[in-house]
């Protein structure tokens, strides 16, 4: 049986904090020992003598600001989960979020006074879903990973997409590697954890094409001649000549076209960088290929790169949508800015039913999840394309 949930919990209104400990120890999955408090000081001190799993805070409390506490738990070593609950502007929460993940903690959600008991439960599943998968997950050693892919073919995992209103499919994302250790995402997460090797990530990212080509090669074209399918990229793969040139030499050779393939962009190019990764931007389009915005409000992207880099969609995760305010109006209003529409929007991660609501108000998007269609092996491929072409869900 494993130890209980060890919880703080910092409000300075009484009735709140009893309240969010009450449903908090209701709510989750295993045993809770939760220790509550008023005062900031208190709370920082025990911090530093206990090892918390979880703390849940409000900012605006008297004595210390919000902010401070958690500089302040940062400082001591503390790499608890983090839920800040506040009244302030969602937008303000998103900078404080940004100031304690570069800090150092781990999972950083939040949740805007005022909520419903039904939001707070939300967050909650959010908070726990990745504390457990930071429990299963073990620091990637780099190395291992080189070695991994190299000795054998790789094992690809895909993760549909589809249209929204008649779930048709849309597109493909090579979401995963089927690794002897497990499954290991292939997505804007792996290539931070690459960013100090310059090599690895764009050896990895050939390694998967070549992988991919291959798989393209034995379906039959009418199953997949309208279906994209979409990988990460970082700048780290963009700083290196003639990528593009290298993958669409690869796809004629095998007979496939540069348009069959997107690549996934999350963190975006800064003043910094250097002037190939514009150049590999530039050439990516020339040869065919896709290019799409991912984890849109949470990944790097400035308002520059939205507006300047030729994109062809857009993907936003479902709990990212929840914490925007006005979420169509915002949406709309931003796809408008970047010469989008609606149809180049991708909803991604609807994982639980309570995120389906966030496509309620959205019509003619693209979504993905679990709560959509799950996860596919290799072997699968194939006949799920068949599947759904025999029953009318592919336009041809």
């Amino acid at each position: 049986m494993p130890p209980p949930l060890r919880l703080l919990i910092l409000e300075d209104q009484v009735i709140l904090r009893k309240l969010i400990s009450r449903q908090t120890g209701f709510f989750s999955r295993q045993a809770t020992t939760i220790d509550e408090f008023s005062d900031p000081a208190e709370a920082l001190r025990s911090a530093a003598e206990n090892s918390y799993d979880l703390i849940i805070t409000d900012i605006g409390i008297p004595g210390m600001s919000g902010i401070d506490f958690i500089k302040n738990l940062t400082a001591i070593g503390c790499r608890a989960s983090l839920l800040i609950i506040s009244g302030y502007d969602s937008r303000i929460l998103h900078a404080i979020v940004r100031m304690a993940r570069g800090q150092g903690m781990p999972s950083v959600h939040f949740l805007c006074k005022p909520y419903s008991i039904d939001q707070f439960l939300h967050q909650l599943n959010a908070v726990f879903a990745d504390m457990e998968q930071q429990a299963g997950s073990t620091a990637l050693d780099p190395q291992q990973l080189w070695h991994d892919c190299a000795a054998a073919p790789l094992a690809l995992e895909f993760r549909p997409v589809l249209d929204d209103e008649q779930r048709q499919l849309r597109a493909m994302q090579v979401a995963a590697l089927q690794l002897p250790s497990g499954l290991l995402p292939l997505d804007a997460g792996l290539y931070r954890q690459l960013a100090s090797n310059t090599q690895l990530p764009v050896l990895i990212l050939e390694m998967v094409m070549e992988r991919l080509v291959q798989v393209l090669v034995g379906i039959p074209h009418s199953l997949r001649q309208h279906i994209p399918f979409l990988l990460h990229l970082d700048a780290s793969c963009l700083a290196h000549d003639n990528v593009f040139d290298r993958y669409a030499a690869l796809l004629r050779q095998h007979g496939l076209v540069p348009g069959q393939i997107g690549f996934l962009l999350a963190d975006g190019l800064q003043a910094h960088h250097s002037p190939v990764c514009y150049e590999n931007i530039a050439k990516l389009k020339y040869f065919g290929f896709h290019l799409l915005a991912e984890q849109l409000g949470e990944g790097g992207l400035t308002v520059c790169n939205l507006l300047d880099l030729p994109l062809d969609g857009v993907r936003v995760a479902a709990s990212t949508m929840q914490q925007w305010p006005h979420q169509q109006q915002s949406l709309l209003a931003l796809l408008q800015c970047c010469g989008l529409t609606t149809a180049q929007l991708t909803i991604t991660h609807l994982d639980n039913e309570a995120d389906l609501t966030v496509i309620n108000a959205l019509s003619g998007c693209h979504v993905s999840g679990e709560q959509i269609a799950l996860q596919l092996g290799m072997g699968e491929l194939s006949s799920y394309l068949e599947q759904q072409q025999t029953a009318g869900t592919i336009q041809g």
